[in-house]
């Protein structure tokens, strides 16, 4: 969100680097059609997700990559996908048989996310498929499932960096849970953050509408 953001002042404190970090929250929705934005941020051996929605949800997960997922150069496009995944679940869960339009300035992404609404199955190389920690289906198993199975479910490419508040609200949330994981902004403040830019994000949006 370019000078706006809040986190262009924010502190950098000198904290432990974290293994990872989940902040999910509620801001006042926007009114009309629902739009969800969603983005990936990726270092050398951490990533993370941000998305904010017209429903006023928003958050970001941020963790040290496991290796084992996918190769390193799918890294970026599963990291894209996951970000599709948590804010689709809450959404969905939020808003169940109402259309969602999914915007990601991913297009390797969205390559994916077409043809799992085709009923393909093909993942981003080497993503293992096999069953996680206590039964779980690997996350693009299950968004796999959501793209191929849920009605009234839109995805498109939003050019980045071009201004639109969605976007660039879920790029700046995703790079905040990377500087968190980082060590470079305290875990403490991210509660507080999420919901601040969420908010101005969306009211941005509601005056441009």
């Amino acid at each position: 969100m370019g000078h706006r953001s809040p986190l262009a002042h924010a502190p950098r404190p000198k904290t432990r680097i974290r293994h990872g970090i989940c902040v999910n929250s509620t801001v006042k929705a926007v009114s009309g059609p629902i739009v969800l934005a969603t983005d990936g941020s990726v270092g050398a051996d951490r990533v993370a997700s941000g998305y904010l929605a017209t429903t006023g949800h928003t958050g970001l997960c941020a963790h040290i990559y496991p290796t084992y997922v996918a190769r390193p150069r799918a890294r970026v496009v599963v990291t894209e996908l996951r970000a599709v995944h948590w804010g689709l679940k809450r959404v969905l869960a939020a808003r169940s048989g109402r259309p969602v339009e999914v915007r990601i300035d991913s297009i390797e992404a969205l390559k994916y996310l077409h043809a799992w609404q085709r009923g393909g199955n093909r993942m981003p190389e080497g993503y293992s498929t096999n069953v996680r920690s206590q039964g779980r289906a690997p996350t693009l198993v299950q968004l796999q499932m959501v793209a191929e199975f849920t009605p009234h479910l839109t995805f498109v490419h939003e050019k980045a960096h071009v201004g639109n508040p969605l976007n660039e609200a879920a790029d700046s949330l995703a790079k905040l849970g990377l500087r968190c994981v980082r060590g470079q902004v305290a875990g403490s403040e991210i509660p507080r953050l999420v919901p601040l830019w969420a908010a101005g994000a969306l009211a941005e949006y509601r005056r441009a509408a």
